[in-house]
């Protein structure tokens, strides 16, 4: 064997790592949009926001899923408490090495807001506003609390939740009028616009200090001690 030839066998031995695997080239791939796709489709099929042959979805079925979510622990608590059940209201999903998730279904969320619906509609007539122009009412800035197809719009749920723990809201009638869980504001009048330069320095003339005014000397005086 020549020397070359030992020369190259006693230095790969060297190079190589001593056991253990080879380290890794990079850290592990992030998840891909692919497979992020995939789990919003089987949440989509599962909640019943989309049939199980439909495989895209629309900007208004994405914000659904949004609000489905979000009025999830809500609405499964007031599903239970009304109706003492689920039934198709919620999914159950099972995963390997995971404890079982309850989904709450587009039925079961759409029941849900008919509750709620029916319920603030109650309140908020106990609270003195007519039951024929309850749909009318809006919150302080002026949105509306109930939709056109009669139910509660996510400004109406945030006042209502509010009201329900008593703390301080305030909801306006058709006719401006005034309700809340406090003593309404005194006035609804918008605030004064701001004065201009001119009549601010008018004001703060007539709001200086003036120097007292000596009086007269009386008659046959010279104003002299």
């Amino acid at each position: 064997m020549s020397a070359a030839l030992l020369f190259l066998l006693a230095w790969s031995t060297c190079a190589a790592p001593l056991g253990g695997p080879p380290a890794p080239d990079s850290a592990p791939a992030a998840p891909s949009a692919a497979a992020a796709r995939r789990r919003v489709l089987q949440e989509m099929w599962r909640r019943g926001i989309l049939p199980p042959d439909q495989t895209s979805w629309s900007p208004a079925d994405d914000e659904l899923l949004g609000h489905i979510r979000e009025a999830q622990a809500r609405a499964l608590d007031l599903l239970l408490r009304t109706f003492g059940g689920y039934g198709a209201w919620a999914v159950r999903v099972h995963r390997p090495g995971r404890i079982p998730e309850l989904l709450l279904t587009r039925r079961g969320y759409d029941k849900y807001r008919e509750v709620l619906t029916q319920d603030a509609i109650d309140y908020f007539v106990t609270k003195g506003a007519e039951e024929k122009w309850v749909f009318k009412l809006t919150d302080w800035e002026g949105k509306r609390l109930f939709d056109g197809a009669g139910l509660l719009t996510p400004a109406g749920e945030r006042v209502y939740a509010l009201a329900r723990r008593n703390e301080k809201v305030f909801w306006r009638g058709g006719g401006g009028e005034v309700y809340g869980t406090r003593r309404p504001p005194s006035s609804n009048a918008a605030a004064p616009p701001p004065l201009s330069r001119e009549a601010r320095r008018t004001r703060l003339r007539a709001a200086a200090p003036r120097a007292p005014v000596s009086q007269p000397p009386a008659e046959g005086s010279t104003g002299m001690p």
